[in-house]
C-alpha cells in the first residue's frame, strides 16, 4: 500500500492542528503518512511544520511533514483533506460577536448560529468550496471533512456546489458523553449514546449504562439541578450544571448536546441580559468566549515554543490513550476497511432522520468501513423538537444560498429569518450587515491571522 497523504487545510488553527497532528503520530497504522500543512499565514506553516516534526521525533515515528501557503502545491494525490480554517482570524470571530452586541443581540459564542453565524458563514463557505472545487481538479476522489464552523452552512454549501465527499465532525457528542458519565457517576466507556439533531443542537435519545437504561436516572439530576440557581463562577461553564439543557429536557423530554455555550444560542428567551450579565447561567459561557478573544496571542506564543524545543510538549499531545479528534480513526477505518462506530457525523440526511428534509445536513451517529462514512437513521424526532430543527435548517439555507451568490437580500433575508434576531429592526439588520462588513473590509489590508 502507497502512504497516504493527508492535507489539512488552516493548520494554524491553534484549537485543532495540534490534537490531529498528536493523534497521527499516535496512530500505529498511520504514523508514517504523508501530512501536508497548508496555511495563507507564513508564521503558521512554519511553527506547526516545526511542531509536527518535534512530535514525530519524540514519538519515533517517520511521518512525513512538509508545509506551503499555497494549497494547489499539495492537493495532487491526497487522500484526505481536513479544513480548519478561520477567514479573519480570532479578530473576525471577536467582530461577528460585538457588533451585535451594539444592537441588542447577545451570543455565547457566535460561530454557528445567531447573526455570529450568518456572518461566518460569509466568509467560510465561499473560501470552503473554494477549496473543494479545487480539489475537484487535483484530487476528486479525496474525502473532505470539514471542523471549520458554522458546521451545516459548510457541509451543505460543499455539497450544493461541488461533488466533493464532504463530511463535518465534531466533539461536542463526545464532551457531552463524558459529562453525563461524570453526572451520573459512570466511568465514560462504560455509557453507550444516542444523539441525532444538527450540530450544535443534538439530542440525547437513549443513554445506557453496561446495557441498563438510565435515562430515567439522568432526567432526575437534571430535575433535581434546576432547584438550584445558575453558578457563573465557574470558569469552565462545562463544568457547571447545564441549566439552559435541563430547562429544554423538562421542555421537550429529550437532553440537548453540547453543552449550554451552544445550545442557548438556538433559543432567543435563553441569552437575556439583565444587570450587566446574561441569564439562566449563560454568562459563563460568553466569559469563555471573551478569554479566548484575549489570549489568543499567548495561546500562538506558546505553541511557538513548544515548536521551537524551548518548552517541553504539552503531555496532553503525548499522551497514549487520547482520543482527541476522531478523524485520525476514522482515516485509519477508510483505509484499512475498518468497522468503526462514530457517536456523530454531520452527513446529508436522506431520510436518516425522517421528519426532516432530505437534503439537510444533520447530526447522527456513523458507520465508518472502507466504503467511507455513512450516517445511521434514527427514525422520527418528537414533532416539538423537528419543528425547531426544521426552522434552524430553512434558516442555514437562506445562509448558504447568500453566501454561495453573494446577494445582499438574501444575507438579510437569512439574519432576519433568525431567532436570535426577532427584536431587530429590518433597518437595524442592514446597518449590522454594513457595519460588520466593513469591518472586515478593512482588515483585509492587514496581515493574515492563521486558522484559529
Amino acid at each position: 500500500m502507497t502512504a497516504i497523504k493527508i492535507v489539512i487545510i488552516g493548520a494554524g488553527s491553534t484549537e485543532f492542528t495540534p490534537g490531529l497532528l498528536a493523534d497521527l503520530v499516535a496512530s500505529p497504522d498511520l504514523r508514517d503518512a504523508e501530512v501536508a500543512l497548508v496555511d495563507i499565514d507564513p508564521w503558521a506553516v512554519e511553527t506547526m511544520t516545526r511542531l509536527a516534526q518535534r512530535l514525530a521525533d519524540e514519538r519515533g515515528v517517520g511521518l512525513k511533514v512538509s508545509g506551503t501557503t499555497d494549497r494547489r502545491e499539495v492537493l495532487p494525490g491526497a487522500d484526505f483533506v481536513t479544513t480548519t480554517i478561520a477567514v479573519g482570524g480570532v479578530h473576525g470571530w471577536e467582530t461577528d460577536v460585538r457588533i451585535p452586541e451594539k444592537y441588542g443581540v447577545y451570543q455565547t459564542v457566535g460561530d454557528s448560529v445567531g447573526p455570529g453565524g450568518v456572518f461566518r458563514a460569509l466568509r467560510h463557505v465561499p473560501e470552503i468550496v473554494a477549496i473543494a472545487r479545487d480539489m475537484e481538479d487535483l484530487c476528486p476522489d479525496a474525502w473532505l471533512f470539514n471542523y471549520t464552523n458554522p458546521m451545516s452552512t459548510i457541509v451543505r454549501g460543499v455539497q450544493k456546489a461541488t461533488s466533493i465527499r464532504c463530511v463535518g465532525l465534531c466533539h461536542g457528542v463526545l464532551h457531552t458523553r463524558e459529562v453525563i458519565a461524570r453526572d451520573l457517576g459512570f466511568r465514560t466507556e462504560d455509557v453507550n449514546v444516542v444523539f441525532a439533531g444538527v450540530n450544535h443542537l443534538c439530542w440525547l435519545l437513549d443513554v445506557r449504562h453496561n446495557g441498563d437504561d438510565v435515562y430515567p436516572r439522568f432526567r432526575e439530576f437534571l430535575s433535581s439541578g434546576l432547584a438550584n440557581p445558575p453558578d457563573d463562577t465557574v470558569d469552565d461553564p462545562y463544568d457547571a450544571f447545564q441549566h439552559v439543557s435541563a430547562w429544554l429536557t423538562s421542555l421537550y423530554g429529550l437532553f440537548p448536546s453540547p453543552g449550554d455555550r451552544h445550545v442557548a444560542e438556538f433559543f432567543p428567551w435563553f441569552l437575556r441580559m439583565d444587570g450587566g450579565k446574561l441569564q439562566y447561567g449563560t454568562q459563563s459561557g460568553l466569559d469563555m468566549t471573551n478569554r479566548i478573544f484575549a489570549t489568543k496571542d499567548t495561546t500562538r506564543e506558546r505553541l511557538r515554543a513548544q515548536a521551537d524545543g524551548l518548552e517541553p510538549l504539552d503531555p496532553e499531545l503525548l499522551e497514549e490513550a487520547r482520543e482527541g479528534e476522531r478523524l485520525i480513526h476514522i482515516i485509519d477505518a477508510i483505509v484499512h476497511d475498518r468497522i468503526l462506530p462514530e457517536l456523530a457525523v454531520n452527513v446529508r440526511n436522506d431520510g436518516l432522520i425522517v421528519n426532516l428534509p432530505p437534503w439537510a445536513i444533520v447530526e447522527v451517529p456513523g458507520q465508518i468501513s472502507g466504503f467511507g462514512v455513512r450516517g445511521v437513521g434514527v427514525g422520527e424526532l418528537p414533532e416539538g423538537i423537528a419543528g425547531i430543527l426544521r426552522q434552524r435548517i430553512n434558516q442555514q439555507e437562506l445562509t448558504v444560498d447568500a453566501a454561495l451568490s453573494g446577494d445582499r437580500q438574501r444575507t438579510v433575508q437569512a439574519l432576519l429569518a433568525d431567532p436570535l434576531m426577532a427584536n431587530v429592526s429590518v433597518e437595524a439588520a442592514e446597518a449590522m450587515l454594513d457595519e460588520v462588513m466593513e469591518a472586515h473590509r478593512s482588515r483585509r489590508h492587514r496581515r493574515p491571522d492563521p486558522g484559529s
